[in-house]
């Protein structure tokens, strides 16, 4: 267009205007209008093509999206009402309100639901802290909440997630797929972006700070309350132990990172320890299967007795090699089957035993953890992250407390 405007051109122009005046009052203006036309078209196309090139500008890759620093804690008043609707109906039991506000919804989770709801008296609290995700209208959404227990003085301090999205009614709701259930037994299929996007946010330092102030109010309010400690560790365990097993989900096929064999599956059950999405409380409520089997062994049958006897030996020597064995078992001490341990450096948090298991967040120095023990040279954590609320950190980076 620039090169139809130049100087040979426009006196060529004035030139046939000058021996045609008459006529070209009329045709000028047509002929204005008509070029204005084309240069504002022109401009429009150039427009456009600026603004696609800009848009495609703006896209951003899983890879390189970066979350907002800080979390917005004052959050949305729709997010805090989709979520204050959210804990009424779980507390009810009421999955016809539950599946309109979290989709999908299996019907194991729905099964899960209706055992652990039946000891929820309330959750009380309820603070977001608010992320933007990568596209338009989603949000990654840590929850604050303190659950009361039926019949429990003493109310439990929890941390949730949720990843919400923006419907095409315009109305918020929560993707149910990243729930910790289904994050968990993998009903419905996990898309690689977003747990990769899940992954970024739980391995930010204001998670992790967010993380530690709920596990130390946690830890004392446990510790506090004998009533709090039973209903988590024995009651609300034992009942989500019963479903585990009565459920079949046992069965179902799970992601990369959480194929287990059949025996940790059984040990899954002795630790399912969370209730629905209250990760950070049901995540230490339950025994492992270590300590049943260390209680298991604390003592010998009277088969065993009879077999020894059956062997040859009399009976003073079975009561002399009994009170040997028992005095070399009260010599050796016993590990602990749950104790404390703190953070020496800034730590990493994974979903397994290996540097190639998924990276769930960081922790600073001086964190205090709960541990169940080891696993070659991994230590196995409370992390409400985790599967089942339990991580791996390199034990090199962890001193037990008291020693």
């Amino acid at each position: 267009m620039k090169d139809f405007f130049n100087k040979e051109t426009l006196d060529n122009i004035k030139q046939f205007c000058a021996e045609n005046k008459k006529y070209v009052g009329v045709a000028g203006v047509l002929v204005g209008l008509i070029l204005i036309l084309i240069v504002v078209v022109a401009g429009g196309n150039n427009d456009r093509q600026s603004n696609t090139e800009a848009g495609s500008q703006t896209e951003i890759s899983v890879k390189d999206f970066e979350f907002e620093k800080d979390y917005t804690n004052d959050a949305k008043d729709d997010i805090s009402t989709l979520l204050a609707d959210y804990y009424k109906a779980y507390v009810g039991d009421d999955l016809d309100t539950l599946g309109k506000l979290a989709t999908p919804m299996s019907d194991n989770e729905k099964s899960y639901i209706g055992v652990v709801s039946q000891y929820y008296e309330s959750v009380n609290d309820i603070t977001p802290y608010t992320k933007n995700g990568l596209k338009k209208g989603t949000y990654f959404v840590s929850v604050k909440n303190s659950i009361k227990f039926t019949g429990v003085d003493t109310q439990a301090p929890t941390l949730d997630f949720f990843y919400i999205e923006t419907g095409k009614d315009g109305k918020l709701f929560i993707n149910n797929v990243y729930s910790n259930f289904n994050r968990t037994y993998c009903e419905n299929e996990l898309d690689d972006d977003i747990m990769e996007l899940i992954s970024k946010y739980t391995a930010s330092s204001e998670f992790a700070d967010l993380h530690e102030e709920v596990q130390k109010a946690y830890e004392q309010a446990v510790g506090s309350d004998a009533n709090l400690k039973t209903m988590l560790e024995t009651t609300l365990t034992g009942a989500i132990k019963q479903w585990y097993t009565s459920s079949g989900i046992a069965n179902l096929k799970k992601s990369d990172a959480d194929t287990q064999t059949t025996e940790a599956d059984t040990q899954q059950a002795d630790d399912a320890s969370q209730s629905g999405d209250q990760q950070t409380t049901d995540a230490n409520a339950g025994q492992t299967a270590d300590q049943q089997t260390t209680d298991a062994n604390a003592g010998q049958t009277t088969d065993q007795q009879t077999t020894d006897a059956n062997a040859g030996q009399t009976t003073d020597q079975q009561t002399t090699d009994t009170n040997a064995a028992n005095q070399q078992t009260a010599e050796q001490p016993q590990a602990p089957a749950e104790y404390q341990v703190v953070t020496k450096d800034v730590v990493k948090v994974r979903d397994g035993a290996s540097t190639d298991a998924k990276e769930l967040g960081l922790l600073k120095e001086q964190v205090t953890l709960t541990a169940y023990g080891t696993e070659g040279d991994w230590t196995i954590v409370s992390y409400s992250a985790g599967t089942n609320g339990r991580a791996y950190i390199k034990t090199e980076n962890l001193q037990t407390v008291g020693q």
